[in-house]
């Protein structure tokens, strides 16, 4: 059993090796544009950003334009483009690998 858990935590290291849901965090895909580099130091870092962005977002919406002075007013369509970035930055595919991860600690806990 012991044998059994070394080859299913070799194999799934060499999954992480291979993997090529990782690219978030490394390089972009290109696409013909313009484009800004974001920089940040990990996913937690990254994930952290975008519930920043979405609570600025929702604080916003929830805000009374009419307490705001009108040079600070808030447009739907600023909220918008900021919630399309947030969007843009979620590691979907890294999620996949997340799953893997937590199927795997399921498993070997449940072997213990």
């Amino acid at each position: 059993m012991e044998n059994d858990k070394i080859k299913e935590a070799l194999d799934f290291a060499e999954r992480i090796k291979n993997a090529s849901q990782f690219n978030v965090c490394n390089e972009r895909f290109r696409r013909e544009g313009f484009g800004v580099e974001l920089s940040f130091s990990g996913y937690n870092d990254l994930i952290l950003t975008i519930m920043d962005i979405m609570k600025v977002c929702m604080a916003a919406l929830e805000a009374e334009e009419d307490i705001l002075p009108s040079s600070m007013s808030v447009s739907h369509t600023n909220i918008s483009c900021v919630l399309g970035l947030a969007y843009q930055l979620i590691p979907m595919e890294e999620s996949i690998i997340l799953d893997e991860c937590y199927a795997l600690h399921q498993k070997l806990k449940q072997e213990e």
